[in-house]
């Protein structure tokens, strides 16, 4: 993360229905991710949501937001195996 760019956050790897990987590097792209073709509404996709929403009016850390991301992603088996083995 920067200072000059505080919504950026080192990538996480999604694959999606196609089994292509999309690395998601911002708040922006992690909004787009789950709003676009998720394959959860789960209560882990709910949070994630939230957490973005509350990160957009200041009230949530970009870290907070990226951890509610990667359950969503835990939640919705879309973490490839080699990002689980780090």
């Amino acid at each position: 993360m920067t200072s000059r760019h505080p919504d950026m956050f080192s990538g996480i790897p999604v694959e999606n229905s196609d089994g292509t990987i999309s690395i998601i590097c911002s708040l922006a792209q992690m909004a787009d991710a789950l709003a676009n073709d998720w394959p959860s509404d789960g209560p882990m996709f709910l949070a994630a949501l939230a957490a973005l929403v509350e990160a957009r009016v200041g009230r949530c850390s970009t870290r907070d937001v990226h951890r509610a991301f990667i359950a969503a992603a835990l939640e919705a088996d879309c973490l490839p195996d080699s990002y689980m083995k780090n």
